[in-house]
């Protein structure tokens, strides 16, 4: 949630979109991240949207991660915004992972 308020919320504050944002624990053991995520936005009956970030910190992680967004694009009944890193901003997430 502390990433999200200083990295996500600028970017749509900026874009003058209203947000509510919402962390929901589950069990990631019986369900892929991409079908938690689809099944949390239609239990929600008020989301209009649904923001997932792609990041591209290496190869192996850059495919479980653009899975999880195709698997939202491609099955997900509200609109669906991918929020992709900028370089600088992919390069302090690292600095920051590895510390």
């Amino acid at each position: 949630m502390k990433w999200m308020n200083e990295h996500l919320a600028p970017v749509l504050e900026d874009a003058k979109i209203e947000f509510v944002m919402d962390v929901v624990p589950y069990d990631t053991t019986t369900s892929s991240i991409g079908e938690i995520l689809v099944e949390k936005s239609t239990l929600t009956d008020d989301a209009c949207g649904l923001v997932v970030m792609s990041s591209s910190k290496s190869r192996l992680r850059e495919f479980f991660i653009g899975s999880v967004c195709n698997y939202c694009l491609h099955r997900c009944k509200i609109p669906v915004l991918v929020y992709k890193l900028s370089d600088r901003e992919d390069e302090k997430t690292t600095d920051e992972d590895e510390t």
